[in-house]
């Protein structure tokens, strides 16, 4: 700046000097003035904040308020939400128990149905197809005594069972004669 006012002085003589003597002194009175506006200003911002921080209803203490009502809410959401979990997981394990229960009478029922010897299901399945009710029981004369009501098939029949089961010789030879002189 004073190499500009030097070479003014030097150019335009002592009314540029004074010129730019004059220009430099408002430039420094505009920032004086820019300078006292803004610590007015900063000094009106913090009396009106020392006035909010003195006032008992204040801003902020409204505030604080409404922060602890939200917080109040948003805890009591969390319960209800907790609640809600709590109850959906009761009712998920009595489910879960009640399909456990039920599988298991399931599972009895059907283990009941398959404990049933499987003699008997064989034993009541031939005694309703096969040609001579309890054979197994029957002596060779029993046996016997039956053959003549029997027809070629049944005799088939009773031979075969005879030779896998019992393998009586005496029974196997009439029934190898009878199968022969029927056919």
């Amino acid at each position: 700046m004073m190499d500009r006012n030097a070479s003014g002085r030097t150019n335009h003589g002592p009314q540029g000097a004074q010129a730019g003597w004059l220009g430099a002194m408002r430039s420094l009175a505009e920032q004086i003035q820019k300078q006292q506006h803004s610590q007015q200003m900063t000094q009106e911002l913090m009396n009106t904040y020392v006035q909010l921080l003195n006032t008992p209803g204040s801003y902020l203490s409204g505030q604080a308020e409404q922060q602890q009502q939200t917080i109040q809410q948003t805890a009591q959401q969390w319960m209800e939400q907790a609640q809600q979990q709590q109850t959906f997981r009761q009712q998920a394990q009595q489910q879960q128990q009640s399909f456990q229960q039920m599988t298991q009478e399931v599972m009895s029922t059907y283990s009941q149905l398959f404990n049933i010897p499987i003699s008997y299901a064989k034993e009541g399945r031939r005694d309703a197809q096969f040609p001579i009710e309890g054979y197994d029981e029957l002596t060779v004369e029993e046996v016997t005594a039956h053959l003549d009501a029997l027809s070629a098939e049944e005799l088939r029949e009773v031979r075969d069972y005879e030779e896998r089961h019992k393998v009586r010789g005496t029974i196997l030879e009439q029934l190898d004669r009878r199968i022969r002189s029927g056919s």
